[in-house]
């Protein structure tokens, strides 16, 4: 068998040989072979090895450079070159999120104190500020970055976590002192606290510290354990709630109603109320969150003296008495009016009294009628008669209307001393007094009567008074230094009739 053959056997793959004629080969005559110059190799492309165009992979790295972040930018203790803006602000939250915080020997961790951080804003300024293109931005200093703590959500985690750091604040009080019938403070007085404004400030910087945690979560690598970091907590003064100011304002209000609390019939009081009484009637707490003090009725203690109402407003009437002088102006009261009042319905008095000490408001509002007083007024004058030796009393309602109602003996001024005759008024009052020169004080006279009772002066020096050193009284009895002496019991009789402005009349 030929080679020719062999080979054709060979392709028929080992199966029937197809029946073939075969031409006897020509003689050909030797050509000659040129070996050529050798051609160099070309480089072999990276977008061949890895399979992509040329073109995509500069693309992509056009891409990155824009995209990712610079090598070596660090932004809250957390490594984010190299991640896009997505992943470093995750890298930023896990590093605020895994963190373990020891405060006064406690551990906790961010969540627990409300501590939160701007990893959006932080990681869009990482990005804009150190882009990977910009070579002249790689490797920057770290970034620092503000964390917030939220008090609501830190004190009380902090106060169960470590106790040692807290001490509670005092609140003000008000309280009733029955010795000076008022109401009284007692002083609130500060506590002990965190300063949370402090400690988010020393985590802040804490966190500038890089983290042994591998933060590159967008770019696949595994994190080691939580970072920890150690705050010293700052001590600050814990105002209570219910401040001393608070109390003073809220015992001032109730000690203003003082002359005005009690139970009011058309605006009308008819019954005063003394404080102490309304203390009786209620607590006086703070509340400790606002501080703000509020009232508690007591609810049996009003009913109880609701039902004594009737007693007490249900009454007539009293009208007024009044002293007046010829012109009839008012110079005197001998007699205050009073309302009459008649109470009415009471059985929702003692919710509105209640209602009303909620509100701090010590006026009660009652339904009933009133009964308006009356005013009387009563015109009085002295007369003195030296020629009978005589002094007159004389009353009525008005002037010119006066009846005379008593008349006394009297002694009147020497000869020399006179009695002056004249319009007058009483212009002082005095239960006794030493007349003359008793004290040498005053030399014009050259007596000394000490003792001397019931006075009413309406001339200078010249008054009527008690005499205990004569029994000389009536017509042509001249026995003083000017003054009407007159009978001890009839001089007090004088003093309680006469008042300042009382009109006197002197004649022959």
């Amino acid at each position: 068998m030929t080679d020719d053959m062999a080979r054709v056997e060979s392709a028929g793959g080992g199966g029937t040989a197809p029946t073939a004629t075969l031409e006897p080969a020509a003689t050909a005559a030797p050509q000659p072979t040129w070996i050529g110059a050798e051609k160099p190799k070309r480089k072999k492309h990276l977008g061949l090895w890895l399979g992509l165009p040329g073109s995509l992979v500069v693309a992509a790295a056009v891409v990155a450079s824009v995209l990712l972040v610079a090598p070596g930018v660090t932004v809250a203790g957390a490594p984010v070159g190299l991640t896009t803006q997505e992943a470093a602000q995750k890298a930023i939250d896990h590093r605020l999120d895994d963190l373990q915080i020891h405060v006064g020997g406690a551990t906790l961790t961010a969540d627990q104190l409300g501590a939160t951080i701007d990893s959006h804003a932080l990681a869009h300024a990482a990005k804009s500020a150190h882009p990977l293109w910009n070579i002249a931005a790689w490797n920057p200093a770290p970034t620092n970055a503000d964390v917030t703590i939220d008090p609501k959500i830190a004190l009380p985690a902090l106060r169960a976590a470590a106790p040692q750091l807290f001490s509670d604040a005092t609140n003000a009080s008000v309280v009733f002192d029955s010795a000076t019938s008022k109401f009284t403070t007692t002083p609130s007085a500060p506590g002990r606290g965190v300063d949370i404004t402090a400690l988010a400030a020393s985590l802040s910087s804490a966190l500038t510290e890089p983290s042994t945690s591998a933060t590159a979560a967008g770019i696949g690598l595994a994190a080691t354990s939580a970072a920890s970091v150690t705050l010293e907590p700052k001590e600050t003064t814990v105002d209570a709630a219910a401040t001393t100011a608070k109390a003073e304002a809220f015992a001032s209000k109730l000690n203003a109603q003082a002359d005005s609390a009690g139970y009011y019939l058309q605006g009308t009081r008819a019954e005063s109320l003394p404080l102490a009484t309304i203390a009786s009637w209620i607590d006086i707490k703070a509340d400790p969150t606002t501080g703000d003090f509020t009232v508690t009725p007591k609810q049996s203690a009003i009913q109880a003296a609701v039902a004594e109402l009737p007693s007490k407003i249900d009454q007539k009437p009293v009208n007024a008495e009044v002293v007046i002088n010829s012109a009839g102006k008012q110079l005197e009261v001998l007699q205050q009016g009073q309302n009459g009042f008649g109470l009415g319905d009471t059985s929702n008095v003692a919710s509105q009294i209640a209602s009303s000490l909620t509100k701090g408001d010590l006026k009660f509002a009652l339904e009933g009628q009133v009964e308006k007083f009356q005013t009387t007024t009563v015109f009085r004058r002295l007369e003195v008669d030296k020629s009978n030796g005589a002094a007159y009393m004389y009353q009525g309602t008005k002037s010119g209307d006066e009846k005379l109602i008593a008349t006394f003996p009297i002694a009147i001024g020497k000869v020399g001393h006179d009695t002056r005759d004249g319009h007058y008024t009483v212009y002082a009052q005095l239960q006794m007094q030493n007349m003359g020169n008793c004290d040498g004080k005053h030399p014009q006279f050259d007596y000394c009567t000490k003792n001397v009772p019931w006075i009413s002066y309406f001339d200078g020096d010249q008054g009527f008074h008690g005499t205990y050193w004569h029994n000389n009284f009536g017509p042509g009895a001249r026995m003083s230094h000017g003054c009407v002496n007159m009978r001890i019991p009839d001089a007090l009789t004088v003093y309680k009739f006469a008042t300042v402005g009382t009109e006197v009349w002197v004649h022959e």
